[in-house]
């Protein structure tokens, strides 16, 4: 139970680089660079970057806070030596004068590199579903993380 929870816990948390705002950039593709820059993150393991991504007020589904979720990532990180990420983002919905976004993201995590989503069905990946809120402060910040499993057949229907 712990494991799953550390793994669930650092997928969220993986998700969220903040982003300086420019005018020609859409907040769109600000929030899908987070993503990309976080996920780098996560795979070069270092979760003082991550750490940097998520509000002090952040809480998930099931009540963990931020200095708990840098601790799980701590454990997680030092327990896997490779971590490999596949994303897909479903939808970006703004919200409050595009201030706050709601993300719907896929993601399979494997010990080994997904190159694209054909590959997935050949690793051991897990893909799960997040549900994740961020506020728009000087950067882009997760406040609330809820996920569940998901499978191949739900991340592939994704178009982007």
């Amino acid at each position: 139970m712990i494991k799953k929870l550390t793994l669930c816990s650092v997928i969220y948390a993986l998700f969220f680089l903040a982003a300086c705002s420019d005018d020609e950039i859409s907040n769109d593709d600000l929030i899908r660079q987070a993503i990309d820059s976080a996920v780098l993150a996560a795979e070069n393991r270092n979760h003082d970057d991550l750490a940097l991504l998520i509000d002090e007020t952040y809480r998930d589904h099931k009540g963990i806070g931020k200095p708990q979720l840098i601790n799980q990532l701590r454990a997680y990180f030092f327990m896997h030596k490779n971590i490999h990420l596949f994303t897909k983002v479903d939808d970006v919905v703004f919200n409050e004068g595009q201030s706050k976004a709601a993300v719907t993201l896929y993601v399979a995590m494997a010990g080994n590199v997904i190159a694209d989503a054909s590959a997935l069905t050949g690793l051991r990946a897990r893909i799960y579903k997040f549900k994740l809120q961020f506020v728009k402060q000087e950067t882009w910040l997760l406040t609330q993380a809820k996920w569940q499993r998901s499978s191949f057949k739900e991340m592939v229907k994704v178009k982007y």
